[in-house]
């Protein structure tokens, strides 16, 4: 069964079945956002619908968005419910539903049932206190003590393994009560019972990302996480819609991501810079400067394209093609970047220059990133942005008047290298 192209809201749905007016709804929606209470609620508390038909319709909601039932036949569904005050699968059947023992879902509720962590009462106290309170399930379950965060968040990430395709339902319930029973997170569960082996190198999710550089609540997080897996949407978009971050911070973690995953931090520095970024303010680049965690080998030579990647002023699809060509040829690379229009002659020369002082042991590679950031914004030459960084180099380019071209000289009496 194909799954509906348009959100499926509860509002919507009373609509489309002449259970309420545009009026009526957009009335009852307004008053929702004033009183900050879920639009069911004020539903029933507005003498729009009744508790229990509100019930039926959110039952038939939630088996449109699991793709059990149609929009269409959810629509007639609860008409019937309404005009005879049936339970719902009794007019789904008259509708030629035919429900199948092996139907099930990835619901949060259900894999928690199924798994013997929680019952079926709690479960349906925790139903009704959801909809009293607008709180996630899991949340609710939490805080009336008949769940402990730790599974919770097991449970969740389970829900997102099954949802990615790489595990099972059976595989989750089975990883599920091996952490409640051991104490295990749902990875480390299900890594013993061979279902799910680690990758061959650090990586680090969005939410412990977060949770890591203290920037939100481990609360925060599974409550978004849950509402993500429940409405389809990524975390960052969650977190970002209840503005528990803004996009430039989900933009710095995500990059973040990426760079423990291509090895270039570890996960716990990747947890201090954001840290920092989110503390006072800092760019990726001057906090992975100021805490020092750049590797730096002594007297390397850098790739051309390998400095202006991670200075940032060119993506990785920017210039494969430009590697691929020139294989290790600095020089070409620049060439091939330069006349596709990726950089100008300013960022190549200062590039290049930078490449120069790292391989001599001048510059280390998180000196040389900040000062490509430097004269990129203030078009200044490399040594002018070093002098203002107060940098001393004991080699800086001038032209020689006799010769009419460009060389070194020594300007630091003391020939010392930064440290």
């Amino acid at each position: 069964m194909t799954s509906e192209s348009k959100p499926i809201r509860l509002g919507d749905m009373l609509l489309d079945a002449g259970l309420l007016s545009e009026q009526d709804l957009h009335e009852a929606a307004q008053l929702a956002i004033e009183i900050s209470l879920p639009l069911g609620k004020v539903l029933v508390m507005s003498g729009f619908i009744g508790e229990v038909l509100l019930q039926k319709v959110i039952q038939a909601q939630s088996m449109v968005k699991d793709q059990l039932i149609t929009m269409s036949m959810a629509r007639d569904a609860i008409k019937v419910v309404a005009n005879e005050g049936i339970p719902l699968d009794v007019a789904l059947v008259r509708l030629g539903f035919v429900p199948h023992e092996t139907q099930t879902t990835n619901k949060l509720g259900e894999l928690l049932l199924d798994s013997g962590i929680v019952s079926y009462e709690q479960i349906n106290d925790a139903l009704k206190s959801t909809a009293d309170t607008g709180l996630p399930l899991g949340r609710v379950l939490v805080l009336t003590g008949h769940l402990k965060e730790e599974i919770l968040w097991a449970a969740l990430n389970a829900q997102v393994l099954i949802r990615d395709g790489k595990i099972t339902r059976q595989q989750a319930i089975a990883g599920l009560k091996s952490a409640l029973r051991r104490h295990l997170s749902i990875e480390q569960a299900l890594d013993e019972h061979g279902i799910l082996r680690p990758g061959s190198h650090n990586k680090i999710k969005l939410g412990e990302l977060l949770v890591m550089s203290s920037v939100l609540k481990e609360s925060d997080i599974m409550d978004a996480l849950e509402l993500g897996i429940l409405h389809n949407k990524p975390l960052g978009q969650v977190l970002t819609e209840k503005k528990l971050i803004n996009k430039d911070t989900l933009a710095s973690a995500l990059r973040l991501q990426e760079m423990v995953d291509n090895g270039t931090l570890s996960p716990v520095g990747s947890a201090e810079v954001l840290k920092q970024i989110h503390i006072n303010g800092l760019s990726i680049v001057q906090a992975v400067a100021e805490l020092g965690l750049l590797p730096q080998r002594s007297h390397e030579t850098v790739r051309l394209g390998e400095l202006l990647k991670l200075a940032g002023l060119i993506t990785e699809p920017d210039i494969q093609e430009a590697l691929r060509l020139s294989l290790k040829n600095s020089s070409l690379v620049g060439k091939i970047l330069l006349i596709s229009g990726l950089i100008d002659e300013h960022t190549l020369h200062a590039a290049l220059r930078c490449q120069f002082l790292l391989r001599e042991g001048f510059l280390k590679q998180e000196q040389a990133i900040i000062a490509l950031h430097y004269c990129q914004r203030l078009q200044c030459s490399l040594d002018d942005a070093l002098d203002e960084l107060g940098w001393t180099v004991s080699t800086r380019r001038r032209l020689d008047p006799e010769l009419g071209m460009i060389g070194n000289v020594n300007q630091d009496n003391s020939g010392s290298r930064p440290n």
